[in-house]
């Protein structure tokens, strides 16, 4: 039976969730904790983590950051997060930990690490229970953190204002954001350019106070949420058990295939010398309807992989899933079928390694 062709969607304007507009035209804020922070500092704690991922930390200056991923012994991912290098250590933001179907979370990355660290001169401590995780992005972002008296350089994609980790782990914030103390990580949460500050649980509510008196508007988990789905930024639904590294398509951005040993290397160096893998995590638009994660996805009449994730999607004017689906049907534009709508692979906002 062919897959259904939908039809073309229509151009959205600025609406959708509430502070969708904000994030992608102005400013907006909102709480996305809890997250997982992972500490470690001391004389050998950049070369420790570069053992357990995939990007050359030990080529990252300080002040900045690069996306990684720390695999298993067999090369599946356990975490996909943001290493951020100071002079005397890593911070290691990420989403918290938890996939779909699984019984319980799995271990946290800190506990991960731990295991493995055996003489090595180094401190391991997860993020306090006391700290807040507040994204504000969009457009004017960094101008709304300036008001606030913060500015970050911008001569790095992911950078942060962070100089000791020791001094991050005793509780120690290095900002002032209207006067709150605050630790603040620049990145792409939400788009290029967009910003995680970060401060202790009680001073939320003086920085809520801030941006309200500001006019920044706070935006919706859902608003959040479809931003992160449109520019193809995985959350932990869409990195079910199993899944490898390249099949997210982030290979430049946190694979480096020139650095030293690590744990799970011989499989992702026996992906990138085969050249491909066999899914790909792209994007599924419903011309109408919507469905739930574990929904198969359809090619020719044949189930090619698996929602993720989805919700509504402003800027495709459809619902808009990720979806781990095969090589095959996973270039942009192919018809595709799921739960009986027509739907089709769409180009995100930052793809990369699409066939």
């Amino acid at each position: 039976m062919p897959t259904p062709t939908p039809s073309p969607s229509p151009v959205p304007g600025p609406s959708g969730p509430a502070g969708y507009g904000a994030l992608r035209e102005g400013a907006a804020w909102a709480d996305v904790g809890p997250r997982s922070a992972t500490l470690l500092w001391g004389e050998d704690a950049v070369r420790f983590v570069d053992g357990f991922c995939t990007a050359a930390v030990a080529a990252t200056a300080a002040g900045t950051g690069t996306e990684a991923f720390f695999p298993d012994a067999r090369g599946q991912v356990l975490v996909w997060g943001t290493v951020l290098r100071a002079a005397d250590g890593v911070w290691i933001d990420a989403d918290a930990p938890g996939r779909a179907g699984e019984a319980a979370d799995p271990p946290g990355l800190a506990a991960h690490l731990e295991r493995y660290h055996i003489r090595e001169r180094l401190d391991v401590a997860a993020a306090g229970q006391d700290w807040c995780w507040l994204l504000v992005a969009g457009p004017d972002a960094a101008a709304t953190l300036a008001r606030g008296g913060l500015r970050i350089a911008p001569d790095a994609a992911i950078a942060h204002d962070v100089e000791r980790i020791a001094a991050l782990a005793a509780g120690e914030f290095p900002a002032r954001l209207a006067g709150v103390p605050v630790a603040v990580v620049r990145g792409e949460w939400a788009g290029p350019g967009s910003f995680l500050v970060v401060t202790r649980a009680a001073d939320r509510g003086r920085l809520a106070a801030w941006f309200d008196a500001e006019g920044i508007a706070p935006a919706a988990p859902a608003a959040v949420d479809a931003v992160r789905r449109e520019e193809g930024r995985p959350a932990p639904a869409d990195i079910p058990a199993r899944t490898l590294p390249q099949e997210l398509g982030r290979d430049r951005r946190a694979i480096s295939f020139t650095k030293g040993c690590y744990l799970g290397q011989e499989t992702v160096a026996r992906l990138d010398s085969l050249g491909h893998v066999n899914r790909r995590l792209v994007g599924i638009a419903l011309a109408a309807g919507e469905a739930t994660p574990g929904t198969a996805v359809e090619w020719n009449g044949e189930a090619v992989g698996t929602i993720t994730s989805g919700g509504a999607s402003p800027r495709h004017g459809a619902w808009l899933g990720l979806a781990l689906v095969r090589v095959a049907a996973a270039r942009p534009g192919t018809s595709v079928a799921v739960a009986g709508h027509a739907a089709r692979v769409v180009e995100l906002a930052s793809p990369e390694g699409v066939p």
